[in-house]
């Protein structure tokens, strides 16, 4: 483990930009990652970025490929590998979720989908610095899902802000390598180790009481019909700002644009809970209804990705809570749920 003055944070991005595209939370208006030219783009003193750092990998509009006369041609990735600073332990886990549909997609016991080339070449060669969160809000549930303030999944370097350093832990090969080819190095101390014990224990006491979900699959399979549905999505008006600040939410539309013989197939982001997600050729919709969408989206979250990856599709990071307009939280639903 080492540490980095905060004074001398400038030279650590500009040394990390020599060799990695550098992405950190940035603002321009709504808090967000972006790339960054220096150290003076990143904000320093924000707890969690409104959008998640899942655009990065998996942007909300993506060319898959252009075609003419001469034939198809897929993007060619000339950028360098991204560095990724400051993403919270709940947006790496996310990552590492996507990664199970994109990146190294299969699902169990052992049964191989297709890997997206576009998510593929980005993630896998990423170096992603994990922040501890000091002081996790009143809205975080990571513990909910195994997680924690300073959970290290995810992770190539983990850092911890302990006041007027940083103290850098490497956790992949990719970490150890990158932090093995800084300069002047300064080991951390003991006093050090110990200031990061006495964080991570001040940021759990933070966290509000954890409810067991060792159940909610099974009971999740067992109440299709109920009318709890009705009950759970009279409030919401399918908005989708749950969906679309996510951190593991990846559904997505593809269209084609063109004219005459030349033209591209894009991708963009979209959402189970919009009315048109599902509408058939035909005119029909299999999810015409409010409570058809609310329960499709609980359902993929807490049965379906778990039945595929014996994991929920949540990592408790909260947007979904802070920014609904009707304040209808997963975390009240999941318990109404389990009260059945």
């Amino acid at each position: 483990m080492i540490k980095i003055e905060k004074a001398k944070f400038k030279q650590f991005i500009d040394h990390l930009r020599n060799d990695f595209t550098v992405f950190a939370p940035t603002s321009d208006g709504h808090s967000a990652f972006g790339e960054v030219d220096s150290a003076e783009d990143v904000i320093t003193d924000i707890q969690m970025t409104r959008k998640s750092p899942k655009e990065i990998f998996f942007p909300q509009t993506e060319i898959i490929f252009k075609y003419d006369e001469g034939g198809i041609q897929t993007p060619e990735n000339t950028n360098k590998p991204f560095a990724v600073w400051g993403v919270r332990p709940c947006d790496a886990k996310g990552l590492t979720l996507l990664d199970k549909v994109f990146g190294n997609a299969k699902q169990k016991p052992d049964d191989p989908y297709f890997q997206d080339p576009l998510w593929k070449v980005k993630y896998d060669n990423a170096l992603i610095f994990t922040l501890a969160c000091n002081a996790p809000a009143s809205t975080c549930f990571c513990h909910w899902f195994n997680g924690s303030p300073f959970d290290r999944e995810g992770s190539d370097v983990f850092v911890v802000d302990a006041g007027e350093v940083f103290l850098f832990e490497p956790v992949s090969d990719k970490g150890t390598a990158y932090i093995s080819k800084l300069k002047n190095r300064v080991q951390a101390t003991e006093d050090d180790v110990a200031r990061i014990k006495a964080l991570k224990e001040e940021a759990e006491s933070l966290l509000n009481e954890s409810t067991d979900l060792k159940s909610l699959n099974s009971r999740l399979t067992k109440i299709w019909d109920e009318p709890v549905w009705d009950e759970i999505s009279a409030k919401c008006i399918n908005c989708a700002a749950c969906a679309f600040t996510c951190p593991t939410c990846h559904c997505f539309d593809v269209q084609d644009e063109g004219k005459r013989k030349r033209g591209k197939r894009i991708r963009t982001w979209d959402t189970c809970m919009f009315p048109i997600f599902t509408k058939e050729a035909s005119g029909h919709n299999p999810r015409s209804l409010s409570k058809d969408r609310v329960r499709q989206r609980v359902m993929h979250k807490f049965s379906y990705f778990f039945d595929s990856y014996d994991e929920f599709l949540c990592t408790g990071c909260g947007r979904c809570v802070q920014v609904c307009p009707v304040n209808l939280d997963i975390r009240e639903v999941l318990k109404q749920i389990l009260s059945l």
